[in-house]
């Protein structure tokens, strides 16, 4: 049971995505009884991740919350040598939490996330210290999938044809998730590499001990390995390996959970509020720079009925035809 890019996802017990499709319907609920337009960004993609985080990771909403702090402190541009001293206090601050967080997992295991990644370093024979350094930047790491649904659900606002068809067929959310992560809603950049030899690409030679710094748009917008790059294609996911969690001993250890949540959040979305729509013309969204660049708010708004509650009910599809 592999989905579109070859990552196994059966290894994920499915009592996590139920778990984390009851975190989306209880937001959705609260959501659904407010008054439009709303800002799907705070109301629903951002507790979404940091709850999601919390039922799979096996820490309460409150730890969660103070890790998406920690995260926010450190994944950020640095800009002045002032930004260096506060990004490292971040990070000393998030390797002490995660130090007392480890002996905690390790002292008493549940059995959730965490536990198993703390003792599965242990047991590769990795110090104390390299656990936290290695948990560390994996916890720092957990909450990007926020900035990447919002990117996502954005997206799909504008195009109602692809949401009735994954309606209609449950089955393409995950090639529509995959796509509009390559189509858009991705990070600009990896992480620097070091090259380690020489080495010709084309007519640039790159040599050993230079830093590089590898533009994933650049990838998955190549026009000499993917046929029309600049058009949203939902039919390309079923062929293709998706570049965006990176590949060989650099991929995210993280992808199939990314891509859990992405699938439960849009599907969850538009499910339960089926005329929801943007509250003002996609052109007028405001872009956030960063990482990954993603809207400042996603104003929604949706149909609602005499008593002032939204038109239809929660949408659970059965697929007809194979894909």
């Amino acid at each position: 049971d592999r989905d579109v890019t070859g990552v196994q996802t059966s290894a994920l017990p499915i009592s996590w995505r139920k778990e984390v499709e009851g975190v989306a319907d209880d937001l959705l609920d609260k959501l659904s009884e407010s008054r439009p337009p709303a800002d799907l960004n705070k109301g629903y993609f951002e507790p979404l991740i940091v709850r999601a985080v919390a039922v799979s990771a096996g820490i309460s909403d409150g730890e969660s919350d103070r890790l998406y702090q920690f995260s926010n402190g450190v994944l950020v541009r640095v800009e002045s040598p002032g930004d260096r001293v506060r990004i490292s206090k971040v990070w000393h601050e998030l390797y002490e939490y995660t130090g007392a967080l480890m002996s905690r997992k390790l002292s008493n295991p549940d059995g959730r996330l965490l536990s198993e990644i703390f003792v599965e370093l242990k047991n590769a024979g990795l110090t104390a210290d390299e656990i936290v350094a290695a948990s560390g930047t994996i916890l720092a790491g957990f909450y990007t999938p926020y900035g990447i649904l919002s990117v996502c659900a954005a997206e799909l606002l504008r195009r109602p044809d692809v949401v009735d068809a994954c309606q209609n067929d449950p089955r393409l959310w995950e090639r529509t998730v995959e796509e509009l992560m390559r189509y858009k809603a991705h990070f600009n950049f990896f992480l620097p590499r070091v090259a380690t030899e020489d080495v010709t690409l084309g007519d640039l030679k790159i040599h050993a001990g230079q830093v590089l710094l590898p533009s994933l748009h650049a990838a998955v917008t190549d026009p000499t390995s993917l046929a029309d790059p600049a058009e949203f294609d939902t039919h390309r996911g079923r062929h293709r390996h998706n570049i965006v969690f990176g590949a060989g001993p650099h991929f995210c250890p993280g992808a199939a959970l990314a891509r859990q949540w992405l699938q439960v959040g849009v599907e969850r979305l538009f499910g339960t509020l089926p005329t929801i729509r943007l509250a003002k013309p996609y052109n007028s969204l405001e872009w956030q720079p960063g990482s990954i660049s993603m809207p400042k708010e996603v104003l929604a708004t949706w149909g609602t009925d005499n008593n002032g509650g939204p038109h239809g009910t929660r949408v659970h599809c059965v697929p007809r035809s194979p894909l």
